[in-house]
């Protein structure tokens, strides 16, 4: 048998090396991926151009990097929407829920950069936009695969996060919604 040895010192506080009563917690979001990754999308990597509405709200948070996660999106976008219905046949007010979480999760994000949730500073929004994501995306995982309701691939969850999180990105809870600011 082999294994890895660790040494533990002192431990101040509580410890439980059992499973977290999170894991045994399913995720709406977990489900929303779930039903997304069944559906038959075909991407053309080489069409860039968004709406006008979701073009607006990239140049005015400066998204750069992340523009990627909003095309993927973009071929999803009637398909997201319904596996939202279906989500809250059986969960209440469902899409709103995930939504809160992950504009907790922008909240959050923000804060590791000095900004001020409540009141953004726009610049400072515009110059991190990019790293305010990639911390959102890395929350979002680590959130979902503490669930218990995974039945999809690792890659179908990778794309999936990135289509969940380009949606709250459209919808105005995750970075800012260009009719709100200056």
């Amino acid at each position: 048998m082999t294994g890895t040895l660790v040494q533990i010192g002192e431990v101040k506080g509580d410890f439980n090396s059992a499973e977290s009563p999170e894991s045994k917690v399913d995720s709406i979001i977990n489900d929303i991926i779930s039903k997304i990754s069944q559906a038959d999308v075909t991407i053309d990597i080489t069409d860039r151009s968004f709406p006008s509405k979701v073009a607006k709200k990239i140049e005015h948070n400066q998204l750069k990097e992340n523009r990627k996660i909003v095309l993927q999106y973009k071929s999803y976008s009637s398909y997201i929407e319904s596996a939202y219905n279906i989500v809250e046949k059986n969960v209440v007010n469902g899409k709103q829920t995930a939504m809160l979480i992950l504009n907790g999760m922008y909240g959050s994000a923000l804060s590791k950069f000095n900004i001020d949730d409540w009141e953004p500073n726009m610049d400072e929004v515009k110059k991190h936009a990019d790293e305010i994501i990639n911390d959102v995306k890395k929350q979002l995982s680590n959130f979902l695969y503490k669930s218990s309701n995974i039945n999809f691939t690792k890659e179908q969850m990778s794309v999936g996060i990135n289509i969940v999180i380009a949606h709250a990105f459209v919808e105005c809870y995750v970075l800012e919604n260009p009719n709100d600011t200056d």
